[in-house]
């Protein structure tokens, strides 16, 4: 009767250790950033929020208002095609308040730029002026596909 127990506790026990060994080198290998394309368009508190608690993702900050519909759809489509969602500050925003600036809201990228943060920390960014837009969708892409390798796979 003791062997038994004793058997069903050490069967038990490598059972347990072989799922979290396997759980660890399966989170190793895996992407920090993960989704559907979804672009989050957050308020000025709760990208604050975000950004003190967590502060890993792309991020879009938008200032104009006239570019804000182009940009989000060609991010969109950029997010989606590398299976990543994101987040978003829009400056004319009711709660933004203009005597701050977005590094009171956790941010140090400039306008009109997707970022790459990592626990809060700017990694790069791509500023979304500098193409025309039969080029920014490979632009973005391309940075977004790159950023995943560089900071989020090992």
């Amino acid at each position: 009767m003791k062997n038994k127990k004793w058997l069903l506790s050490a069967v038990a026990g490598i059972v347990v250790a072989l799922g979290i060994g396997t759980a660890f080198v399966s989170s190793q290998n895996s992407s920090e950033v993960k989704g559907n394309g979804e672009l989050e368009e957050l308020s000025p508190l709760q990208m604050k929020k975000f950004m003190k608690e967590d502060g890993t993702g792309f991020v879009l900050y938008s200032f104009n208002a006239n570019k804000r519909e182009v940009n989000m759809n060609e991010v969109k489509k950029a997010l989606k095609e590398n299976e990543v969602d994101g987040k978003e500050l829009d400056s004319n925003h009711p709660q933004y308040d203009h005597t701050k600036n977005q590094m009171d809201y956790g941010l140090s990228q400039d306008g009109e730029t997707l970022a790459v943060y990592k626990e809060g920390k700017l990694k790069q960014q791509i500023d979304l002026d500098e193409y025309d837009s039969s080029q920014l969708e490979n632009e973005l892409s391309h940075f977004i596909e790159t950023s995943k390798k560089l900071y989020f796979e090992e």
